[in-house]
């Protein structure tokens, strides 16, 4: 039995279309999920729950915790908080610093630096994105903690969250 070139070049072509079909969306959700600035990281083990946290943001399972996220249409500003298994606000460790990246709904990217807050005795995670009112956005937020990066996928529109808090 001889191949010729034709019958060789087709079968490359079918087994190249075979894998690229099954690693392209692998590698186009890792590329969305984080985008290149982010680097190595991954939150796979991570759940988003569709419950509401005690300060009205998006909810994710974090190990043993919740991490809730939050943000200010007024002001911009955007706020995380540590939550227990019963979702109530517990302090941020000090080992515990991070980075948001924006990708704002005109298209427009922004990244911010989280710093340390104080919201009554308990410590949070807190930006100022320095845009007024806000509109939607979806989010990559990368935490460090210590030697470890784990990121979070979020999506923010302010109207579903103002209609949530008037019920």
């Amino acid at each position: 039995m001889r191949l010729n070139s034709k019958s060789i070049l087709r079968w490359v072509i079918t087994l190249s279309l075979i894998i690229l079909v099954g690693i392209l969306p692998k590698l186009t959700e890792a590329v969305r999920a984080h985008g290149p600035e982010l680097g190595k990281g991954d939150s796979s083990g991570v759940q988003k729950k569709e419950e509401k946290g005690p300060h009205g943001g998006q909810v994710i399972v974090f190990g043993d915790n919740h991490l809730e996220f939050t943000a200010n249409h007024d002001s911009g500003d955007i706020v995380l908080f540590l939550l227990d298994k019963n979702l109530k606000t517990i302090p941020v460790p000090e080992s515990y610093s991070g980075v948001v990246y924006l990708n704002m709904a005109d298209g427009s990217k922004k990244t911010v630096t989280l710093k340390r807050g104080i919201e009554g005795p308990v410590s949070h995670l807190e930006a100022e994105t320095g845009i007024k009112e806000i509109g939607s956005f979806n989010a990559v937020v990368s935490l460090r903690i210590g030697e470890k990066r784990e990121n979070f996928r979020f999506n923010w529109t302010p109207d579903v969250h103002a209609h949530d808090e008037k019920k």
